[in-house]
Parts: C-alpha cells; structure tokens; sequence
C-alpha cells in the first residue's frame, strides 16, 4: 500500500538567493550613480568652457560694432581671467597698455566658475580694439604690457577633483574655440 504525503511546494526565495540579488543590485547602482558623478562634473567643465568662450566672442562684438561706454567708445573691450571667475570690461582706464586695470577699468560683468573648476594662466587678459577688433593679450606667463596676439592663446580649464581638462583657444586671426581636448 502506497502512503500519500499531501506535501506542499515550497515557492519563494532563500535567504542566500536575496542577499545574492541585493548585493548584485547594490553593486549596479554604485557603479550607475559614481557614473553619473563624474558625468556631471565633465558637464559643468564644459559648460564653463562654452560660457567663457561666448564671453569672449562676446568682447570681440562689442569691439567690432563701435560700442559704447557713457557715450564714449573705449579703447577696447575684453575679459581678465582669474583662478576661479573672469570678467568682461571696457579698456578705459590706459589706452596704450592694453591691460586690465583693477577699479580702473569698467567691469561690465563678473562670472565664476563652477566649484572645483580652475583656469590657467591666472591673470590672462584677452582685448579686442575698435573698429576692427585687433586682439591683445596679457599672458603672466611672459608679462609686459598687452602684446598683439600673433599666435595663438590658450586658456585651460581644469576640473580638480577629476582632473578633467577644456581647452578655450584664442587664434590669432580673431576665431574662438572651445576644445574639450588638445
């Protein structure tokens, strides 16, 4: 005689099942989430990079088109670059210097840059002349009063925490660019 055990199915996961799903889960998400990190702050070096490129072209048309400060058209227009911001100002203080001049000039409009984003050279002055846009520059690097740019100038942008790099280049023939590589 054959006994019959009702036995029941037992459906459902084990203990050892879920933490090997969690785990597998958990490192996916880690992996997703520091990806979209550093994707973020490639973001922000490039968008940086874009801004003060436009902020340049931007120099270079006020210049072009004879704009004018107080009724007066200055010597220039152009953007002083620090560390950490920059600026677009008017060239009214020196005429022949072709430089920026702290509380001297006119100081259109100030921008930073993004955290951890830093320029290079600190101190780089980039000015374009009315009425045809003659570009000078004031590299620290090799300091003197502004010199006509006769080759071409290289800003570099650096993310410090990624050491992630954008490059804004100044051609000597009046073209802004905006690499994010050399």
């Amino acid at each position: 005689m054959l006994k019959c055990y009702n036995a029941k199915i037992k459906t459902g996961f084990t203990l050892i099942e879920l933490v090997v799903v969690i785990s597998i889960t958990a490192l996916i998400a880690g992996m997703v989430f520091s990806n979209m990190r550093s994707g973020g702050r490639s973001v922000n070096i490039n968008s940086d990079a874009e801004k003060l490129a436009g902020i340049i072209k931007q120099a270079q048309m006020m210049s072009l088109s004879g704009q004018q400060i107080g009724g007066v058209r200055p010597d220039g227009f152009g953007v002083y670059v620090t560390a950490d911001s920059y600026k677009l100002f008017a060239d009214t203080y020196q005429s022949s210097n072709h430089l920026y001049t702290e509380g001297q000039d006119t100081v259109i409009q100030s921008f930073d840059f993004t955290q951890y984003v830093e320029a290079s050279p600190t101190g780089t002055t980039i000015i374009f002349t009315p009425p045809q846009g003659i570009i000078y520059i004031f590299d620290p690097d090799h300091p003197s009063e502004g010199q006509l740019l006769t080759t071409n100038q290289l800003i570099t942008l650096t993310q410090t925490e990624e050491n992630l790099n954008a490059y804004v280049k100044v051609k000597a023939y009046g073209e802004v660019d905006v690499r994010k590589s050399l």
